[in-house]
């Protein structure tokens, strides 16, 4: 692939992302947006390459932060910073793992559930210091962190089994 189409493709991944994460502030399909966007750069990162992927979830993130008006502080922008876009470079780094065979599945989902588990935890204490998400509120009305962790954690795994899949649909279509 030739290096100005890797930049249109970059280009365009960057501003699709940028919509659904500025779309999800005020929509009511938040994670179903947030993970187009995660599919987006998932895309980038599979069609161009590691470097493209990256400049593209900084660029979407930057133009969601400065043209739209998002501030750092909403949920939309800090959810796809500290899970989405991580998210998607991991599927990327582990993109020879699929759920056909148990082995590739397994180690898969031990690596997803680890993510899961440091991304709660980013996100925990991002909710606790900078937001005004009151996480606490809702780990405590199901039963404390350890609860809120687990269903966390089967949540991503079931988000991972639909990404994977749908990704891989996706990837064969795009020329």
């Amino acid at each position: 692939m030739s290096h100005t189409r890797k930049i249109t493709y970059s280009a365009v991944g960057a501003a699709i992302s940028a919509v659904c994460v500025c779309l999800t502030n005020f929509g009511w399909l938040k994670v179903s947006l947030l993970m187009f966007a995660a599919l987006c750069y998932y895309i980038i990162f599979i069609k161009c390459g590691l470097f493209y992927g990256l400049a593209d979830i900084a660029i979407s993130l930057l133009v969601a932060f400065f043209a739209f008006g998002i501030t750092p502080l909403s949920s939309a922008f800090l959810l796809d910073s500290l899970i989405f876009a991580p998210f998607s470079l991991l599927c990327y780094i582990i993109k020879k793992l699929y759920y056909t065979k148990w082995q590739t599945a397994l180690i898969r989902l031990v690596i997803m559930a680890a993510f899961a588990n440091a991304s709660l935890v980013a996100v925990w204490f991002t909710a606790k210091w900078i937001t005004t998400i009151d996480i606490f509120m809702i780990a405590s009305r199901i039963g404390g962190y350890a609860v809120l962790a687990m269903l966390f954690t089967l949540f991503a795994l079931i988000f991972d089994f639909l990404f994977n899949q749908l990704s891989i649909r996706i990837v064969k279509l795009i020329k």
